[in-house]
């Protein structure tokens, strides 16, 4: 009896340790080898520990005691970002999730950005940056933020920079 419920146990955290995110997990797989492509992923309890001995202020400790998980592609090559458009591969994907919306767009000659969110009630619960274009990268934050907390470290007056945590 204790065998099986141990069992039970552990196939229930594998199977929600290994949530598909739609869009993400699949850039992430197929990114994630290839020569001229940055890829990271940060737990949470990483994002937590810095959180705890940076010297932030308080709703930079907050907005990062917030975060559960993140994942970073980035194309670094420049041959490469010539070939791929990570926000015109994903995009379709990941908008057709319907507990996905789109947050923030932003369109320019030779650059797309798109965030979408899941959210709560009160909290953004998931985040995907998409960008596409001049550069690449994908940006997958998981957690519970507050949009409070977000609206601190938004500049839309500079589209360049619009999510600025270095001042």
């Amino acid at each position: 009896m204790k065998r099986t419920a141990f069992i039970l146990l552990a196939s229930l955290f594998v199977l929600t340790s290994c949530v598909y995110e739609s869009g993400v997990s699949e850039a992430y797989s197929k990114y994630r080898f290839k020569d001229g492509v940055t890829t990271v992923s940060v737990p949470g309890w990483v994002i937590h520990l810095a959180a705890g001995i940076g010297d932030l202020e308080d709703n930079e400790r907050d907005l990062l005691q917030s975060i559960d998980r993140v994942k970073v592609i980035a194309v670094e090559d420049d041959n490469l970002n010539a070939r791929v458009n990570l926000h015109d591969e994903f995009y379709k994907k990941i908008s057709e999730k319907k507990d996905y919306e789109q947050l923030l767009v932003v369109r320019e000659q030779d650059e797309n950005v798109t965030i979408f969110g899941r959210m709560d009630e009160s909290v953004i619960e998931e985040m995907v940056i998409l960008v596409g274009g001049d550069d690449n990268a994908l940006i997958y934050v998981k957690g519970e933020i507050s949009p409070e907390l977000l609206n601190n470290y938004m500049d839309l007056s500079k589209p360049n920079r619009f999510l600025s945590l270095g001042h």
